[in-house]
């Protein structure tokens, strides 16, 4: 009689994890032409979290706090409570973490509600030093799940070598393969990897430097990326992976059905979704906390320095009218033979109108002084075919030279000629003034040729530098018909 009532359980239905990421939003906390600004970001991830209360998860994929006048007056602390508000549950350590300087970097990782995630940072004795984490572990619909975090093994190259002393980084997938290992024998059920690692689509294919990660990965189940400021969603090998533009623009999804009873992931969509599509409310926590922030950033940088009668734009792998102009204007205040920049540095598009500091500190966000070097002809050629045509940094830009260059030639064979304004050709053996940053001076970029070149001297800031040329110049007319690169 037992045995004839006897209960059958009900298969139990998947359980939803939803892991929303936002990467390289570079402290655009206020709303502007390229970024919706942090308080309508987080109300668009309130509204995603409604569908899902119990098992989403917000994470970040690195590059969230430097590169804006907003945040970087006050050392990423409010970009950091604002993450804080949207409730993050981790974020990546990018590059950029090292724009500020360590004592800095551990005053925001106490200030974070999450943490701060570099599983492939080490320092000489092999060590994950603090305030980095290589893992986190949180539960979401009773699922326990764990995110390990990773940066590209060249991410020090973009960085100033006094922001990293001691430190090295080592192979992202060996790292996330061994705290997956960790994580699995811990009873973690879920784990995912934010990797601050650039990828792009090209023909329906992904490729960069995430590709080989990705192909040597075990026992991650979803990824989400940052670097590169692009936007895909795809499944690689069965991994679903995402990255979600910039700016806080876009937000990836990564939705996994986790099956309890075959202890394993059953089902994988990934997705982006364009922030300003999904709500035009903005959250209002977010927006009073960073009201007083915007008021006074303003009362400091609101001055008029110029007037822009077009809209000049930034292409980081591509044109750049706007950083045409400012190198040009570089070169004419400190009266070099050519100026040399790499393309990262510069950061925002110029719309047509006033140009006030705050404009400036948006385009020029990273604190750079620019020096006067004495530079071989050899060397400036040398920089110039690293820069032009590579997929892994943005475009060096360039003042004082027309050159013509083949970009889909490897590199060593790109450049064709390099004339100088007065119409000479750059000589090899001869030696130039050169106007460069101190991130290129460092060999930052992978500009070796530039790296510890005889200095003529310190010449300032470059917001102090340029602020002064824009005072002189007052109107921008940018010329659009004087190409400096042509293409071949």
């Amino acid at each position: 009689m037992l045995l004839c009532c006897a209960a059958f359980l009900a298969e139990a239905a998947p359980i939803q994890i939803d892991i929303y990421s936002v990467n390289d939003l570079h402290g655009r906390l206020r709303a502007a032409e390229n970024a919706p600004g942090a308080a309508r970001l987080a109300a668009a991830l309130n509204l995603l979290t409604a569908a899902n209360p119990k098992g989403t998860l917000i994470v970040g994929g690195g590059d969230m706090l430097s590169g804006s006048i907003d945040a970087d007056s006050f050392d990423g602390l409010n970009a950091v409570e604002a993450m804080n508000i949207m409730r993050f549950a981790a974020n990546c350590a990018g590059n950029h973490a090292f724009d500020y300087n360590f004592p800095a970097i551990v005053r925001q990782a106490k200030a974070a509600d999450f943490p701060l995630l570099a599983a492939n940072i080490t320092d000489a004795n092999g060590n994950i030093p603090a305030p980095f984490a290589p893992y986190a572990v949180v539960k979401r619909n009773g699922i326990k799940t764990g995110i390990i975090g990773v940066l590209d093994e060249q991410a020090f190259k973009k960085v100033k070598p006094d922001h990293v002393a001691g430190l090295k980084l080592t192979s992202p997938a060996e790292a996330a393969n061994k705290y997956a290992a960790q994580l699995r024998r811990n009873g973690v059920q879920v784990v995912v990897l934010l990797a601050h690692i650039g990828g792009q689509m090209e023909n329906g294919m992904l490729t960069g430097a995430i590709v080989p990660v990705l192909d040597n990965l075990k026992g991650i189940d979803a990824v989400a990326s940052g670097d590169s400021h692009t936007v895909f969603a795809c499944s690689y090998k069965g991994i679903p992976a995402v990255q979600a533009g910039e700016y806080g623009r876009q937000i990836g999804h990564i939705k996994l059905f986790y099956d309890a009873d075959a202890g394993k992931i059953t089902q994988a969509e990934a997705n982006v979704y364009e922030t300003g599509a999904l709500t035009q409310e903005r959250d209002s926590k977010a927006a009073a906390f960073l009201q007083p922030y915007f008021e006074r950033v303003d009362a400091v940088y609101s001055k008029v320095l110029a007037y822009n009668t077009q809209y000049l734009a930034n292409e980081k792998y591509g044109e750049s009218p706007l950083a045409d102009y400012f190198m040009d204007l570089i070169n004419s205040e400190l009266q070099t033979d050519i100026t040399l920049y790499n393309g990262g540095a510069i950061r925002s598009n110029l719309p047509a109108g006033n140009v006030t500091l705050r404009e400036l500190k948006q385009i020029f966000p990273f604190n750079n002084t620019l020096y006067v070097l004495r530079l071989r002809g050899s060397d400036i050629l040398k920089a110039l075919e690293h820069g032009l045509g590579s997929k892994e940094i943005a475009r060096v830009r360039f003042a004082g030279l027309t050159v013509t260059a083949d970009l889909t030639a490897p590199e060593g064979e790109r450049l064709i000629s390099a004339q100088l304004a007065d119409g000479s050709i750059l000589n090899h053996e001869r030696y130039y003034s050169a106007a460069v940053n101190d991130f290129l001076l460092s060999g930052g970029d992978g500009y070796t040729s530039v790296k510890g070149a005889e200095i003529i001297r310190e010449s300032g800031k470059d917001l102090d530098v340029l602020s002064t040329a824009l005072k002189k110049a007052w109107q921008i007319n940018f010329d659009y018909n004087n190409k400096r690169l042509i293409l071949k």
